[in-house]
This record gives structure tokens, sequence and C-alpha cells, in this order.
């Protein structure tokens, strides 16, 4: 109160032309502006539990729409419970959360190792066995592509996928920030002898020691694309839902979504990074959710149509400077003019 226009005028001067113009702002802010300080890590999720309970389609609790043109499923591996999900995907990638449920781990009657391939096994069997289309016919629909979480218990999931069929069951392992191992995603620029394909937010890797091809999945990239389609207005193209219930049967569920926050933060000489930060522990169902709808990529589910690759070019029998011996050209183009053939 006691400086005047010409002291104010000064310290905004300076603050204009400091060399550390953020932290030169955030003096300003305290001592001059008196407004809070402007954080630097911001939290960019914008969806509510309840909010996600409501959003349900017209299908019921395990039926395959008439217009499902994928089917994906994926599985979470926890030492009590196995968490997993199916998704049917229509036009425009717009999903449809068709099931999900919870197998026990019965570790302390058969051991950890035993009792989570158990649980693998039956959900094998319920995955191989196929959910029914529209609910008035016998036709059933079985996931062409189901995802394995092989972050926990690596060896007792590589031993499963070897005995199932490997181009439906997949193991897969996230790459991210808010991973276990905290390990980023680097995506690989080409083909070769470990990478055996290249998706959207994932490549397949070759493992001949262990005998499989292990999918890494960028998890932070399909946490956003979930959240994505889950914030779009219900009905849109791209739009994501679950199975018709009540609100609150789906809380499980959505709490399980919104377990973790997006964060993005300026790190300085890295500039600005997009993380996932865990808010609470159960977020199991959200694991499964992104490595089903990065399985449904790989079984051709997309937002926009790709482009069809151009036609190959017209083979040319005959070339444009081939004569015949009185000079006219071998192939007469003249559509006004009968072809004349000879043998030379």
């Amino acid at each position: 109160m006691f400086l005047t226009a010409g002291d104010l005028g000064a310290d905004e001067w300076r603050a204009s032309r400091s060399i550390d113009e953020e932290n030169a702002e955030r003096e300003m802010r305290q001592f001059v502006w008196c407004i809070p300080v402007e954080p630097s890590k911001y939290d960019v999720t914008a969806l509510e539990a309840m909010e996600l309970a409501s959003r349900v389609s017209d299908s019921p609790k395990g039926i395959v729409p008439d217009d499902c043109l994928q089917l994906t499923a994926a599985i979470d591996i926890g030492k009590y419970q196995l968490h997993w999900v199916v998704v049917a995907w229509r036009v425009g990638a717009t999903g449809v959360v068709v099931d999900y449920g919870v197998i026990r781990v019965a570790g302390s009657e058969l051991g950890l190792e035993q009792a989570i391939l158990a649980g693998l096994r039956q959900f094998r069997e319920r995955v191989l066995d196929g959910w029914p289309v529209g609910g008035t016919t016998d036709e059933k629909r079985v996931p062409t592509q189901v995802w394995v979480d092989a972050g926990y218990m690596t060896d007792v999931v590589y031993h499963f996928i070897r005995g199932s069929d490997g181009n439906v069951f997949r193991p897969a392992i996230g790459r991210g920030a808010a991973q276990q191992y905290r390990q980023y995603y680097n995506r690989p620029t080409k083909t070769g002898s470990l990478t055996k394909y290249i998706g959207q937010g994932f490549h397949v890797n070759h493992l001949p020691s262990d005998r499989i091809f292990l999918v890494e999945v960028d998890a932070d990239f399909w946490k956003s694309w979930v959240h994505e389609r889950l914030s779009a207005p219900v009905g849109a193209s791209g739009a994501m839902t679950f199975y018709r219930a009540q609100p609150h049967e789906h809380l499980t569920l959505v709490k399980h979504i919104t377990a973790e926050s997006k964060m993005e933060e300026f790190v300085p000489g890295q500039g600005v990074r997009t993380k996932w930060e865990r808010m609470r522990r159960q977020n199991h169902w959200f694991d499964a959710l992104y490595n089903a709808c990065a399985a449904g990529h790989l079984a051709g589910a997309r937002l926009v149509a790709e482009p069809s690759p151009p036609p190959p070019p017209k083979r040319q029998l005959v070339g444009p400077r081939v004569y015949r011996p009185d000079g006219r050209p071998w192939i007469d183009n003249d559509p006004n003019r009968a072809m004349t053939w000879r043998t030379y």
C-alpha cells in the first residue's frame, strides 16, 4: 500500500525482462498481484464416476449387438482376482461393453501360480463358449482378439498362451509412466526380426526363446483413448457405453475407470509430459478395458476409415515405341477405324 506506481512499474518491467520468466511470474503473483500461482501440473481428467454409470446402451448384459463388427476381450491379472472385459465394436469404433466380471484366484488352496493358471483356463472356456448375438437367435460370437496382462506372473501367462490359440490369445504388457516398472513406451520405426507388427500405440514382438508373440502397449495413449471415448456424447460415432443396467450396477466398474487421473506437467528440458497417476488402488477393470480397446484396433475397429490403397498400375503388354514394318503403331487405338491384324 505504501509503494508508488513507479515502484510497481519497475517490478513489472524487471519481471517482463527476467531470464527465468516463469519464476519471475510466480514472484509477481505472490508479492505484487496477490493471485494464486498457477500449478505446474494440471489434472485434465473430466470424467465423473456417477455420470459414467449412466452411459448405457440398448443392449442387455451379455448380448452382442446385431451390428457388431468386431468383438474383443482382455483380462487383468491380480493376486486375488482376475478382472475381464468384453467389448463389441460398431461402425466408427463405437464400443459397447457387453460383459465384464471377476474370477477369484484360489491361491490359498492351489498355490498362487496354479490358481492363476486355473483362473485363466476358466476364462478361456468362457471366451470360447461365446456370447449370443441379438438375444433372439442361437448364433454366438467368439472374440477374435483376447489380450492377457503379462505384467504380473509373466511365466504363468506365457505358459497359458502357449497352450492356447496364439492368433486369438495374446500376452500384453503396458508401458507408461504410471505402470508398475515405470518404463516409457518406445515405438519402433520398422518391423524386423524382433518387431513383427506396428499398430496404433502398440506393437507385436516375437520372443523366440519363450515361443510367443508379446504385445507391448502404450498404456498412457490407450488410457487417454478410453477416456476420450467415454467423454464423447452417447450416440455419437466413437462413443463408448455399457450394457443396459441400472447405474448402481456399473458403479464399481466406473470407479476402476476413474481410479487414475491424467496429468500434464511441464518438465524442464523435456516440455509438457502427459502421464497417468493412480488415485485409488483398484484400477484393474481400467487396465483390462484399455487392452481390449487396443485389441479392437488390431481386430479392425477404426475411428476414421482408412483410405484404400491405390490400384496397381496396369501392365503394358506392348511398349509405346513398337511399330509395324510399314511404320504404323503395332496397336491402333483409333475407335473409328477397324483393327487390321497381320502376322509378320
